[in-house]
């Protein structure tokens, strides 16, 4: 992945696709494990990233709301300095 390939925080579809291509459940084995990770945001490294906004995601269409857009907009800083790196 690069950061150019990062989906822009106004295309609410492309940001919904990319916070579905990472399975925050089988990445940490559990629903629980996969909340009481994004809960920490760690942020340390992109499964961090990608995990909560996974959450942030799922989270969304548990309310029936778009909050995960405005996750997605604090996260692309971070996304794109660990792409950098």
């Amino acid at each position: 992945m690069r950061a150019a390939e990062l989906p822009s925080p106004d295309d609410r579809h492309a940001v919904a696709a990319f916070a579905m291509s990472f399975d925050g459940y089988k990445h940490f084995g559990s629903f629980a494990a996969c909340a009481e990770e994004a809960a920490l945001k760690r942020r340390a490294t992109l499964a961090d990233l990608r995990n909560e906004l996974f959450l942030a995601y799922r989270a969304s269409n548990h309310r029936q709301n778009a909050q995960f857009v405005e996750t997605s907009r604090e996260l692309l800083p971070l996304f794109q300095a660990h792409l950098e790196e």
